[in-house]
């Protein structure tokens, strides 16, 4: 059962969210139950009390805490990574304020089905994909990361590095043979990188800058597949 939250200071933004969210549950077959607040403030309140949502349907436009704040307030304060959330906004000027809450998408107002649709599906498959590992053997010891987490893989030496926000692991093997086992959003780059699109910020036809300013570059042999496989990705996502 998914929880999810809407949190609009627009009564008629919210009642009509929370319609198409129950349909697209009902349409995709995901149980779910919602909760709405009209203020940040006490969306925030809730959160304090109960860290239970799943998805968040967040306004950027709110009075006193808005979106921004209430977003930081859960990534930073409460220290919660986990949590979905999508922003929504009349405007479509936000894109560098909302780099560090790392939203996994955005909702231009007047809200439309399809949209919503497409952010809704997106989402349930983020929260699906979080609760995959990636396992690996090293030193003796097996063990298993989130693919969630991983940034961006390297080899170097026979080894393969993982780079995630909190650091690098290690473990001995080639990056062509672990390539099957990721999920579609890992793309090889290089014989050298594998990179989760989740975590790319910006790219040109050479290289592709990921977050933690990591500058990859793309070599010749992948460039056309690459640019491939970003635009399909860049597709899915609208």
């Amino acid at each position: 059962m998914f929880h999810i939250g809407i949190c609009d200071d627009g009564k008629e933004v919210c009642a009509e969210l929370e319609d198409m969210i129950y349909k697209l549950g009902k349409k995709h077959g995901v149980g779910l139950e919602t909760s709405v607040w009209f203020s940040g403030e006490s969306l925030c309140d809730f959160l304090k009390r109960e860290n239970t949502l799943d998805m968040l349907f967040l306004d950027i436009d709110l009075i006193t805490t808005d979106g921004i704040q209430a977003g930081n307030f859960i990534r930073e304060k409460m220290k919660n990574l986990e949590l979905i959330i999508i922003y929504i906004s009349s405007k479509s000027s936000y894109a560098m304020r909302l780099f560090e809450v790392q939203p996994i998408g955005f909702l231009i107002k007047p809200l439309k089905t399809e949209t919503v649709e497409n952010v809704f599906l997106k989402s349930i498959h983020f929260y699906e994909l979080k609760n995959q590992k990636f396992e690996y053997y090293s030193k003796g010891y097996f063990y298993k990361i989130s693919f969630r987490e991983i940034i961006f893989f390297y080899s170097q030496n026979k080894k393969i590095n993982i780079v995630t926000r909190e650091g690098e692991r290690q473990f001995n093997g080639k990056l062509k043979e672990i390539a099957s086992e990721l999920p579609h959003n890992f793309i090889m780059i290089h014989q050298s990188y594998i990179i989760n699109l989740d975590y790319m910020v910006e790219c040109s036809y050479e290289a592709i800058r990921m977050q933690g300013d990591n500058l990859l570059s793309i070599s010749i042999p992948y460039r056309k597949l690459v640019r491939e496989q970003i635009m399909k990705y860049k597709w899915e996502e609208k």
